[in-house]
This record gives C-alpha cells, structure tokens and sequence, in this order.
C-alpha cells in the first residue's frame, strides 16, 4: 500500500459505513452521506471510509478506468475479489477470461488484459486483509457497506475478513444489491452478514442501529423494521411482503425532512489522495425518488426502483437553499442531481430563483426526452450544464417498443436545442428488442450522417435488468432471462440461487428475440454512429450546421462530412419552409400554412425536395425537421467535465474523451 492512506486514525466510532469497489472515486456515496447524517442526528458517531479511493492508489488510474469501462453484468469486479468472498470456490478462471474477450470484441484500446486481471486477482487477499485491519483500528461496533451494481463480492469479501479478524463486530449491508429477493439471498448464503437492509433505510436505521448498540446481534423478530433480514431469520424463517416478489422492501413515503448528506469524510479522504491533484469532485444531490414516468408507463427494459416507481420529491421552496448550503460546506459548484427523472414542477419554482440569483453551479439531471425548448433555456438559464434524457432511440417504432411515451423527431430536436444551448447530453442507442425490426435500423442509418454536427451517442445492445418488464413479465416477449453468463464464474450459487441474487440477465430462448448478431442494418447503424463519433473526436473544429438570417436569405454553413455545399443561400420559399421546419411541424400541417400564404403544391414540394437533397431537412415520423442551429450558439462544456466530477485528462485524454460523450 501508498503512505498515502496509511496511519491515519481516528477516534473510536461506533458504526464504520463503507464504499468498496468498484465505485466512482469522483464523488462522495450520498447513501453512506445520508446515513451518517441521520445518525448524527440521534447522537451515534460513524464515520464513512473510502476503500474505493483506497483501492484506485492500489491498482492506479489506468488499471481503475479500465475495470470502470467494463460494463457491471461481465461480473469483472466481482470476480477478482471472489477469493477472498469464496475461498473454497475454485471456478475456471481461463474459461471466464476467454469469455470476457469473447464477449468484449469492440472495445479496442480499453480492452482488458486477462494475464493482468489474473494478478489483479491475487493481491485482493492482501488489500481486503488491510482494509480490514485500518476499519477495525476505529474499533467500530457495527461496519456496514453499501452495494450498488459491482460492490457486493468487494463488500462481502471485507465483511468475510471483519469476521475472522474480529467476531464480535456487527456486520451489515444494503444499497440496490440488496432490495428484496437479492437481499434474503444475500442473508441466506452468507452467514458472516449479520443484517441485510432491503430497500430505505432512512426511517429506521438509528433506531436499528441504536438497538445493536445496546444488545447486540441477537434482536428478537419483533425488533427488526420490516425490510430488514436478521441474524433471528435464519432459524426463524423469513418474513414476506404481499406485493412485488413477496419479499420485504422498506419504503420510504415522506424525503422531505430527510438531512443533507455529511460528506466530510469524503474530502478529508480525497485531500489525502495521490491522485488529488487529479480528481475533481462534484456533489451528489437527491432532490426526488422513484419516476412520475414510470408510474404512468413502466418502460420495459427499466429496472431501477426495485420494484415501486411511488414518486416522491422534495419541496421545491428548499432546493436552492439545500443546493447553496452543501455548495458552500465543500466549496464545489458541481451538483450531480441522482434523481431518476426532474420533478416537472421544479420549472416553475427552482430554475427561475437559479437563473435569478445567479449561483454559477453547474448542475446535472437526468430528465425526459419531449420536453419543449423553452425547457431546455429554462434548464440552461438555470445552470444545467449536462443532462440524461433518455433518448434510448432515434426510431419512433422502437421507442413505442420502449414504452418511452416520446418520438424520433423529439429526441432529434432535443439535441439540436441542447447543443444550441450548450448543454452536454449523455444518451445511448439502445439496440435489440424484443420485435424491432432490423430495417428499422437500416433506415436509421441513411440519415444519421445528415446530424453529425449534434452529440453522438453510444450503440449498445438492450440487457434485462431486474424489476424490469422484460423481467417481471418475460414470456410476453417470448423471452428466457438466465443471470448473465459470467456471474456464474463469481459466485458459488446454485443455479436458483445465483438467479435470486444477480441484477442483469440474458436472453437464452431459441429464437432469442434480442439478438443482435448477423443484422446487416444494425450494422450499418453501428458504422454510422462510429463514424459519428469519429467527427467528434478526431480533433480540430467540431462539426457544424448553422444559419444567421439576413436580408431575406437564410446563409447556412456547413461543416458536416455529408454537405453537399459549404454554405448554401436559401431564399423564397425554401427559406420559409427552413424556418417552419425549425420547429418540426407536421408535414401536412407545414404545407397547410404555406397553401394558407398562397403557396401552391408544386413549388412546396419543389422546395421541399431542395431542402431535402442539401441534406438540410429530414422526414421523421411524418413530420420535416429542419437541422441547422441558430446562430451564435453557445460552446458545450468540456467533454470530461461532468458535474458528478471527473478526472482531469492525462495520458488517456482520447480515451476519456470517447467514454464521456
């Protein structure tokens, strides 16, 4: 280990709330935060530790970002501490490296290297047994870890060693791993976890933790809140819920008085980091839980919530000042607003007093993809630098698929509005559903030259998360969820087992409805978004498609790979119609004010197919959207700079580069 994270010990404290690997090193856990607060406040003393931070000076930032770019369900991180988690597993670690490779065929230059992962895995004994040692000289009564997608096997690996190392610690564990079935699985099969928490924890957790202060492990089945798996269970039985899986989830129904999140520990641990220097931080915010969208229409690949999509914000009268308070305690203007979706009302009452007082934060949310333009200035106005809008697909068919509740043509001018406004968007093209159509795809391809100038997105194929539709519901979609192939290769489970504790799953029916292997339009998608992002990141000037009027003459210019002229002078009725088109009318609606100004049908369609053929305008769900910015237009955040926090860009800048649009 570094000097770096050595020697520093604190007072006694009675709970040690832990962040394991593999979690972003950026920012502070707001659920650890959040937790410390509410004890604070009932007068017990934690202090949150940071193995995460720990463990990117162990293995290095190239190491570190070559395991974040993994997607979770290859089960990488959780198989290189499954040695210490699982000591008598022996899985067959040349077949899952040969698999993960196999799996992994266009990730080029991140590709992970099997010989290293190997050795990786073999220094974790060594770094789990020094975490282990560091925790337990606070002498903590209570360690609890949170576990969100790739932290369970790190975290069950620590919890193993605070076990042998020290019996009477009390062992605990929750986060998004652990809601419901995962959870009771969790419990089950590993009994050096004490308590499992599936669900909220925020309104019973100091009383709990208050209770295994004064007696202990052994609390009597009438003592446990609901949502909680003890260590009584076990011999007892399980309890059940009448909804969901029937397994208990804790809600919690009123966040309004819920306390900020104490990120102390945190920047007290960043401040003593190698990489310092290099990790600039942002400020994880909860402003609401659930998705008012989801509660109207569950999208079908959408496993997030766990089950319940109740919405509950906080009062918008008390988010600027909650913003402005933590901003202030940490000196950071970046604020990563965790939300699964914006609460509507928060235009009204939130964005205005931002834009009003002029706070210069630069402010993450994820929101819906049809909102209107006036939004996104609202939005703009306010300080929101980067947002996730679900876009998912530029196919209005495959949205409908989706159940996204939004179309093709407003996707497409949500990122013409946003690079506009100069607002950094974060969306992927998903791939792979249940009865899409690979001509869908094929069609998708013509024209998606045509918006190089707009911000790319990435083409991934769909996966079936837990709590999904596809999940919940499989055989509607003629699928056949098993637990992703590799987990197998990171737990010792039973087929059921490993089925009840894993969070992403594949399809394996016959006909596999998902797959996206052998799909010539697909494909042809795929190189066009590869080329698509080419343009954005081959360096120079950016590609651009923007007009000025002036004179009754629309003066375009275009940069784009696919113009057909560097500057075009449209005038007459191809300016009128450019203008309209701005607004992605309806077609029939477009051409009936042009017959309304006395336009007749043979000119508008002339123009229209002028427009056309400069690649100036597309057809897209029966509607002519035009695709120029105004301008001026305002310049995009930098591509690494999110407001969650990020690295500063080093020898691997092309690479984070790539990663971040």
């Amino acid at each position: 280990m570094t000097a770096s994270t050595t020697d520093r010990i604190d007072p006694r404290v009675d709970v040690c709330l832990v962040n394991m690997p593999l979690s972003g090193v950026e920012r502070p856990s707001i659920a650890l935060g959040l937790l410390k607060s509410i004890l604070a406040g009932a007068g017990i003393s934690s202090k949150v530790l940071y193995p995460s931070l720990w463990f990117l000076e162990y293995i290095g930032i190239k190491g570190y970002r070559t395991l974040e770019s993994i997607r979770p369900e290859e089960a990488v991180v959780d198989w290189l501490f499954g040695e210490v988690a699982f000591p008598d597993f022996r899985p067959d670690h040349d077949r899952f490296l040969s698999r993960l490779i196999e799996r992994n065929p266009r990730r080029g230059r991140r590709a992970p290297d099997a010989r290293q992962l190997l050795a990786l895995r073999g220094q974790m004994t060594d770094f789990i047994d020094w975490t282990a040692r560091k925790i337990l000289a606070l002498e903590p009564r209570i360690v609890g870890c949170t576990s969100t997608f790739q932290q369970h096997v790190a975290s069950l690996a620590l919890l193993r060693r605070i076990r042998e190392i020290a019996p009477d610690v009390v062992t605990m564990i929750g986060g998004a791993n652990c809601e419901s079935v995962m959870g009771r699985t969790t419990h089950s099969q590993f009994p050096w976890v004490d308590f499992v928490v599936s669900g909220e924890a925020d309104g019973f957790i100091a009383p709990l933790v208050d209770n295994i202060l004064e007696q202990g492990r052994d609390l009597a089945p009438e003592e446990i809140p609901f949502g909680v798996f003890a260590p009584v269970h076990r011999t007892s039985g399980y309890p059940s819920a009448s909804g969901g899986d029937g397994v208990p989830r804790a809600i919690t129904d009123d966040i309004r008085s819920l306390p900020l999140p104490d990120y102390d520990d945190y920047f007290e641990e960043l401040s003593q980091s190698l990489y310092a220097s290099q990790i600039i931080p942002g400020l994880p915010m909860e402003f609401s839980r659930g998705c008012w969208w989801g509660a109207k229409s569950h999208c079908t690949f959408c496993g997030l919530n766990g089950g319940t999509m109740s919405y509950r914000s906080k009062p918008a009268e008390t988010v600027v000042d909650d913003m402005v308070q933590l901003s202030e305690r940490y000196q950071v203007r970046r604020i990563e607003a965790v939300d699964n979706i914006l609460d509507m009302g928060y235009f009204d009452k939130v964005m205005p007093r931002l834009a009003d007082e002029g706070h210069d934060f630069s402010i993450f949310f994820e929101v819906k993809s049809n909102m209107k333009k006036r939004q996104l200035e609202t939005l703009a106005a306010a300080g929101v630098r980067w947002i996730q809008p679900g876009i998912e697909s530029l196919d209005s068919r495959v949205l409908r698929l989706m159940r996204k509740g939004c179309t093709a043509s407003q996707n497409l001018q949500l990122l013409k509005w946003s690079r506009q406004l100069g607002i950094r968007v974060s969306w992927s093209l998903l791939c792979g559903f249940p009865g899409e159509d690979d001509a869908w795809y094929a069609e998708m391809s013509e024209w998606i030259p045509l918006i190089s100038h707009l911000q790319p997105g990435a083409a991934i194929t769909l996966r079936f998360d837990r709590y999904s539709p596809y999940f919940t519901n499989p055989t509607s979609y003629n699928l056949q969820l098993t637990p992703s192939e590799l987990y197998r290769y990171a737990y010792p489970l039973g087929d059921q087992e490993l089925h009840d504790q894993v969070y992403f799953f594949e399809n394996d029916s016959a006909d596999a409805p998902g797959d996206t292997s052998h799909r010539p339009g697909l494909e042809s998608a795929r190189q066009a978004i590869g080329a698509w992002f080419s343009a954005w990141t081959r360096g120079g000037a950016l590609p651009m498609l923007s007009m000025i009027d002036e004179n009754n003459t629309l003066i375009v210019d275009d940069t784009r790979d696919c113009a057909v002229e560097r500057q075009h002078h449209i005038v007459g009725l191809a300016r009128t119609i450019l203008k309209l088109a701005d607004e992605a009318l309806p077609e029939a609606q477009l051409r009936g004010r042009l017959i309304e100004m006395g336009c007749d049908d043979a000119s508008i369609a002339q123009s229209v197919e002028e427009l056309l053929t400069r690649r100036l305008m597309v057809r897209l769900d029966g509607r002519l959207v035009g695709l120029p910015l105004w301008r001026p237009h305002r310049l995009l955040p930098a591509p690494s700079a999110f407001p969650g926090g990020y690295f500063m860009p080093g020898e691997d800048a092309v690479e984070q580069l790539l990663a971040a649009i």
